[in-house]
């Protein structure tokens, strides 16, 4: 059910960028408003709300005044259960500073984080990144965050929290810092520790552009990156973009729709909890919120001061469905129809496994115990990359250690484990199953050792069939309802294989752990019949 989940809000989120929901957007009242401006708002343990507003720093007032020197800061408000916002204070946790513009935050509520950013008042509205932590529900004083997020003479700004496979948190974030593809590019590093981020990534196109690029906000949920461009194309101004992908590995970016934007400009859209109703009524139509957020734009009915459309007010976002674009029930797939969906399926070898140094053509091993050990692995091939000459790339080789390691070697396992219970599904039922295997090797060893390899690996996985489950598998194995048909083909491709890749010079100890190698070190599960 695992694909059918995935395929649905898949589904979801094609009618939510093609307009096929429609999008709710209101002011935020007066008090948190005001005629100054208020960007970036954000809920911290689901009832504060964070945002930064423009404060008098003379009478320390919430309003604008010509020629009166201003400082943003960092307000804060109660948020009730119902969605009412209470009377905003200045942020009492020390995100402020004295004579500083204190702005930005984001949440990373797993590690009890807030990232924010400072900018020295008067200093070319150059921004840093700073974070606190939360211990014993007291915030600590805040620190610059460390790495080269900062870089002196640059802004890093709006930061946004994300977190990878193995519960690490990613930090995008805004900058104008060399290396971008122009104007303000939108960048993210790995937290490795708490205030110890790894080198810098751009995310290259078509997220970035050569216009500014800005404000981001990752879902997990969702899987996609919401942020502000004003890049061509748009309705005017900054609009609000979504784009799906990971890291460095970004769709096409579109357009929320004018329900979002406006030809002003529209920045900060942030998703958060739904402290509101769940249910709207309309006359005969009841419509269902499924996403809520806030975003901050100049446009008509903003408050200001003395020039119209000069400064950003909150709006709060809400996204809802009518009851037909709800989807129905989803009707029950064949199993066999599931297993299919999965194919072809691909597990992952260590090097030489398993049982290494022997021309055996068979094992003792399942796949399950070469599986547990290799994923053990990672920090040891990380270990092993070659240093790029580009140092800023260095966070991308590591980046894609993780990626095989979470989305190839522990993704086709969780896929294995759901392959068989679609199979014994199968064959309970009376359906009579053949299962095609193919085995590779990396071009490392002489053929004939490498064919060999092949074929263990191949008995690995049918050593897991038989034992899976305390043997469910085995009397259909043995009744012949049960058939496995393998082809072992030795190394893999050569045309996989670059010709400069190390790959080809088995001396060079580091190409066994090169990511062309891994890959090429595999079974792959190619068909699924009846027969």
């Amino acid at each position: 059910m695992k694909r059918l989940a995935i395929a649905v809000l898949t589904l979801v989120l094609a009618q939510c960028l093609n307009g096929q929901v429609r999008y709710e957007v209101a002011h935020v009242p007066v008090g948190v408003n005001t005629t100054g401006s208020e960007t970036g708002g954000v809920l911290v343990d689901d009832s504060v709300l964070l945002y930064s507003s423009m404060v008098n720093e003379e009478a320390n007032r919430l309003y604008l005044l010509d020629f009166t020197p201003v400082l943003t800061q960092v307000m804060q408000v109660s948020v009730a259960a119902d969605g009412t916002l209470g009377e905003p204070v200045q942020n009492r946790w020390g995100l402020n500073a004295v004579s500083m513009n204190c702005a930005h935050v984001a949440y990373d509520a797993k590690n009890d984080i807030l990232y924010f950013a400072r900018g020295a008042f008067g200093k070319d509205d150059v921004y840093h990144i700073y974070y606190t932590r939360r211990v014993n529900k007291r915030w600590r004083k805040a620190a610059q965050l460390g790495g080269d997020v900062n870089m002196e003479g640059y802004s890093s700004t709006h930061p946004a929290v994300g977190y990878l496979p193995d519960g690490k948190t990613i930090l995008y974030f805004s900058s104008d810092r060399p290396g971008g593809v122009g104007g303000m590019d939108i960048w993210y590093t790995v937290i490795i520790d708490e205030g110890k981020p790894g080198n810098c990534t751009n995310l290259g196109k078509p997220v970035n552009s050569e216009k500014d690029d800005v404000t981001p906000f990752y879902s997990n949920e969702e899987g996609l990156l919401y942020f502000s461009s004003n890049r061509t194309g748009g309705l005017g101004g900054f609009d609000v973009y979504a784009s799906e992908g990971f890291r460095n590995g970004w769709q096409l970016p579109r357009t929320l729709g004018r329900e979002v934007n406006s030809a002003y400009d529209d920045l900060f859209f942030t998703m958060q909890p739904c402290r509101c109703r769940c249910v709207q009524e309309r006359e005969d139509t009841t419509e269902v919120v499924v996403a809520c957020g806030f975003l901050s734009s100049n446009r008509k009915g903003s408050l200001y001061e003395s020039d119209s459309n000069c400064c950003n007010d909150l709006y709060r976002w809400r996204r809802l469905q009518r009851p037909e674009n709800v989807l129905p029930p989803q009707p029950e797939i064949p199993p066999s129809v599931r297993a299919l969906d999965l194919l072809p399926l691909s597990l992952y070898f260590h090097n030489d496994e398993p049982t290494p140094c022997t021309l055996d053509t068979t094992t003792r091993l399942d796949y399950a115990a070469t599986y547990r050990k290799y994923y053990q692995m990672r920090d040891e091939y990380k270990g092993a990359q070659p240093s790029p000459v580009d140092k800023r790339k260095w966070d991308s080789v590591q980046g894609a250690v993780d990626m095989f390691f979470d989305y190839e070697l522990k993704k086709g396992y969780n896929n294995l484990v759901e392959f068989l219970e679609l199979l014994y599904a199968d064959l309970r039922s009376g359906r009579k199953v053949c299962v095609t295997v193919d085995g590779f090797a990396s071009p490392l060893f002489e053929s004939l050792y490498n064919v060999n390899l092949s074929k263990r690996r191949i008995d690995s996985f049918r050593n897991e069939l038989l034992r899976w489950n305390n043997q469910a598998l085995l009397p259909f194995w043995n009744n012949g309802a049960l058939k496995l048909k393998t082809v072992a083909h030795g190394a893999a491709d050569s045309n996989t294989v670059a010709p400069s890749d190390p790959l080809r010079n088995p001396r060079n100890v580091k190409s066994v752990y090169s990511m062309e190698a891994a890959h090429a070190r595999r079974i792959d599960i190619v068909d699924y019949h009846y027969f």
